[in-house]
């Protein structure tokens, strides 16, 4: 909760007047506690599992023409009933597991020191954490992406998510507890290290779940924004992880692709995209989308 009555007041502590978004802000927040503030997060994330995949089911279902050439397992098609059985279980998981965590899990908000207060922060201060925040994450589930890959791991809690060896949108919060309550780890350590104010999390919080609907869509788009990002996965990289499934060692990265360069662990995956762009080359540069179609080749390794 603010500690000013009126805009006056902030302005005359801040020694300036209030910018337009400053502004908003002081109108949104300043009846509002600290702890509700970062309960928004729970509305968020509903939104965001509800809604962002809504695009991707359209597509699926009906087939649009045109969208067909960007499947990256076209082989594999899923119902409406499937969708709304992975959603279903998707909301089960939010509201036993994903929403009483966030309820409880405030003091470790404020452990770290994320602010709610007056300036808001500039746009250079939001990217630049947003980028740690990414960067931290992605190291950290890299690591315990790998992990859950052992026979133990993977057998008891991260088979969960590879039921579905051609993700969608819906499933990319699909997931056994405990490989939730694990990956909140890295989602905190970001912001412990470069603690920043409460909307630079809303939106750390937000993008990355987006990432994840995008990199689960089992579509690649040639107009996708992130393409434009340097080392970055994407969908047709994260898909090639499902589609090897079981005890695959490829492609653990979450965001960046960096760590299976440097570890070693995308060598299947490059792999295979070489003996693909060799077979396309031997009928006439057939086009797929840029994918690994698996109607072209059923070629899987490690």
């Amino acid at each position: 909760m603010l500690p000013y009555q009126t805009i006056s007041e902030a302005a005359s502590a801040l020694g300036r007047n209030l910018t337009f978004a400053e502004t908003l802000w002081f109108n949104y927040s300043a009846s509002k506690s600290d702890y509700i503030l970062y309960c928004h997060n729970i509305l968020f994330l509903f939104l965001i599992f509800s809604v962002v995949p809504l695009p991707l089911v359209f597509v699926e279902v009906l087939r649009w023409a045109g969208f067909d050439r960007y499947k990256i397992q076209p082989k594999v098609r899923l119902t409406l009933h499937d969708m709304l059985k992975c959603y279903k279980d998707v909301m089960w998981m939010f509201f036993s597991i994903v929403g009483p965590l966030q309820l409880v899990s405030y003091p470790s908000i404020q452990l770290i020191g994320i602010r709610t207060g007056l300036p808001l922060p500039s746009g250079w201060e939001m990217v630049s954490q947003l980028l740690v925040y990414f960067l931290v994450e992605d190291y950290t589930n890299y690591w315990i992406h790998r992990f859950l890959h052992n026979k133990w791991g993977y057998d008891k809690i991260h088979r969960v998510h590879h039921e579905y060896t051609a993700p969608i949108g819906f499933a990319a919060p699909y997931a056994h507890w405990a490989e939730i309550l694990i990956l909140g780890i890295p989602s905190f350590l970001g912001p412990a290290i470069a603690p920043g104010h409460m909307i630079t999390f809303w939106s750390w919080i937000a993008l990355r779940q987006v990432e994840a609907i995008e990199t689960h869509s089992g579509y690649d788009f040639p107009w996708t924004p992130t393409k434009y990002i340097p080392f970055y996965g994407g969908a047709e990289y994260h898909d090639y992880h499902h589609y090897v499934g079981g005890l695959s060692q490829s492609n653990f990265a979450s965001v960046f692709t960096y760590c299976d360069y440097i570890y070693g662990t995308d060598k299947g995956y490059r792999y295979q995209k070489k003996i693909l762009k060799k077979l396309k080359e031997d009928t006439n540069g057939v086009q797929n989308g840029g994918s690994y179609n698996t109607s072209t080749v059923d070629l899987k390794t490690d």
